[in-house]
């Protein structure tokens, strides 16, 4: 057994640090080793790109998915190592765990005159029957100077193969529109203190044979959301 979570160290006057860390247990979850350091995450966190409040995405909590045929672990975070704000990353290991890939950037976000526009926030990531590794999250690469914030929810997809490994950001290029039409991330509710702007902890991706199902929350104006699913294979 592998259990993968964020660490954090520091409290009080000092700043606490994130990382991507794991213990493992060979006796069915009766005792576990001490926890190892598999990368440190570098989280900033979400923000409104035409205003900078903040919004409520604790993407620095790892999502992690097992291949059920051959045991390779992935994991993904929000880090902002790729662009100094938060995208993607996604590390994976064919070896239980004793290896990891170095973190890469999987979303197909577009560069942007505006940083702010090439967020990515709230992963999900799981793996069909047939090896298909995807990832969801949300961004703002509709943004516009026009009022208000289009946000939409997106998948990007890894097939791996004899030469695609998925350890590559070039090999995460099939992406595809969840939402229908986009939502105004600045009519989300907005929580009390500095959290922000709250579009909900309800997102996750399953699969069944060959197809993904993503359920994830989207805006519908006057400070309310909907739950909302897609079938994706």
């Amino acid at each position: 057994m592998v259990d993968l979570f964020a660490l954090f160290q520091g409290s009080g006057n000092n700043q606490p640090g994130s990382s991507l860390a794991m213990m493992r247990s060979t006796d069915k979850g009766a005792t576990w080793s001490a926890h190892a350091v598999v990368h440190k995450i570098r989280f900033k966190g979400a923000f409104d790109p035409d205003t900078g409040l903040p919004i409520r995405a604790e993407g620095f909590v790892p999502e992690v998915a097992v291949d059920p045929h051959n045991g390779n672990l992935y994991a993904t975070w929000q880090d902002l190592r790729f662009s100094g704000v938060d995208q993607i990353a996604f590390s994976m290991s064919t070896d239980g765990g004793d290896h990891w890939s170095d973190p890469i950037k999987v979303r197909q976000t577009p560069p942007s005159a505006d940083p702010g526009n090439e967020q990515a926030w709230v992963p999900g990531v799981d793996v069909s029957d047939d090896g298909t590794i995807a990832v969801t999250s949300y961004d703002f690469r509709f943004n516009t100077s026009a009022p208000g914030v289009p946000t939409d929810h997106w998948m990007v997809h890894c097939h791996p193969s004899a030469t695609t490994t998925c350890a590559d950001a070039g090999d995460w290029s099939d992406e595809v529109r969840l939402t229908d039409t986009s939502f105004d991330v600045e009519q989300l509710p907005f929580a009390r203190g500095p959290f922000g702007y709250f579009v909900g902890e309800y997102e996750g991706l399953t699969s069944t044979g060959n197809t993904f199902r993503p359920l994830f929350a989207i805006g519908t104006g006057n400070r309310l959301t909907d739950i909302v699913t897609a079938t994706v294979g």
